[in-house]
């Protein structure tokens, strides 16, 4: 389609307002587009309504949740948490606006539908209460690091409109046995105190202890005293478990959470909305957030953010003006600094040898870019480009991803 990309960009922009009208409209061109057998510009609407979706349904809402429905009392600024009695350190942080780090995650369907139920429960207690069924108190969220596992605990407890308390688990194990068990046991009696969300992050130092032959009785114990507090909590408040290493978990420790929730890599459209968060306030354009999208498939949230830093300071340090050709330029020299390992083929590809990634890129239905605004990004003419695909064989470009 002429002009497509403008038309792309208008998009975006109206999704963003959230107006069912607009939608109903683009949704109609995405049909007219899939009619007309226009797949790549299709699949590029789709993904623009998909992203759209998320982004509306992962909206903080907050739920009002009353004294019978989480009991104790409130959390205030002149409330201390509890202390490791050998060290005097905080075995806890509280976060009485977790808004103020609750940045609504950007979440793959699968993983956003979980989330969005675990609140909706709470918003239908009463209708829950009635059928003699409870909302979910107790949630495990695993996953990769740097899948935002963190930044849905905050979400949630935002959502619930709850404070949240925030202790690494191995910041509670002591070299004294008799101590770790005291923390454990201190930890879980502030949280039943108050009304609050309680974060149990790094959850994996000590449940995964249980079972592991190496570690001697009185471990065991101790671990066995965290699950207890975790079933005594059950009834009391809400309790929100985080790991990267969900496999050393044993089978008890999965039975005390009502829910579990598996965050993954982000897909295409969960890193194109990323990256136009984390590259902001540089004035991108919607090529170069599509072809960074592309060539950092298989990054973590954490790797985009990191990658956006990077560039942002390669912008800045270097004096050069807010353009799309020095945006490609500084993505091109961070990437060449990570290790191959860490690099996508697709990037490796573009590092190395420009003429061959356009070649492949423009022979992929995944890559969204047309050939006008790439010319522009790495800084040649479109006859340039035009030459270049010419000159490939497409089996090969193909080959080469």
């Amino acid at each position: 389609m002429q002009h497509f990309s403008v038309i792309q960009s208008l998009c975006r922009l109206g999704l963003k307002a959230q107006d069912p009208a607009f939608r109903q409209q683009v949704e109609r061109l995405h049909e007219r587009l899939v009619k007309a057998g226009d797949t790549k510009d299709a699949e590029t609407l789709a993904r623009l309504l998909n992203a759209a979706a998320t982004a509306t349904a992962m909206q903080p809402t907050k739920v009002e949740l009353s004294r019978f429905h989480i009991t104790g009392e409130p959390l205030t600024p002149q409330v201390h948490p509890p202390v490791d009695r050998e060290t005097s350190q905080a075995l806890c942080r509280i976060m009485l606006k977790p808004s103020e780090m609750a940045r609504h995650p950007v979440l793959s369907e699968r993983s956003r539908k979980a989330v969005s139920d675990l609140i909706d429960e709470w918003k239908s207690f009463e209708r829950l209460n009635a059928l003699g069924v409870p909302p979910g108190r107790s949630l495990l969220i695993f996953g990769p690091p740097g899948s935002g596992k963190t930044l849905t605990a905050f979400h949630i407890a935002d959502a619930l409109g709850l404070p949240l308390i925030d202790a690494r688990i191995d910041g509670l194990i002591s070299s004294f046995l008799g101590t770790t068990a005291r923390n454990i046991a201190n930890l879980f009696a502030f949280a039943n105190r108050y009304r609050c969300v309680l974060l149990l992050d790094e959850f994996d130092a000590i449940a995964k202890l249980r079972d592991d032959p190496q570690e001697v009785g009185e471990i065991k114990r101790v671990v066995n005293s965290l699950l207890q507090s975790l079933d005594a909590r059950a009834d009391i408040g809400i309790t929100i478990a985080i790991t990267n290493h969900h496999r050393l978990l044993d089978s008890a420790v999965w039975r005390r959470f009502d829910t579990q929730v598996q965050l993954g890599l982000p897909d295409e459209p969960a890193r194109a909305e990323m990256l136009a968060q984390f590259l902001k306030p540089l004035a991108v354009n919607q090529a170069f957030v599509q072809l960074m999208t592309y060539v950092a498939d298989g990054a973590s949230g954490a790797d985009l953010k990191r990658y956006a830093n990077a560039i942002k300071r390669q912008i800045a340090l270097r004096g050069e003006d807010d353009s799309p050709t020095h945006h490609f330029k500084a993505l091109c020299e961070v990437l060449a600094r990570e290790p191959s390992m860490r690099v996508h083929p697709r990037a490796q590809l573009m590092i190395d040898d420009i003429e061959a990634f356009v070649a492949s890129a423009m022979h992929d239905a995944a890559f969204p870019v047309k050939q006008k605004p790439l010319a522009s990004l790495i800084d040649v003419n479109q006859a340039t480009v035009s030459r270049w695909l010419a000159r490939a064989d497409p089996s090969e470009a193909r080959h080469a991803q």
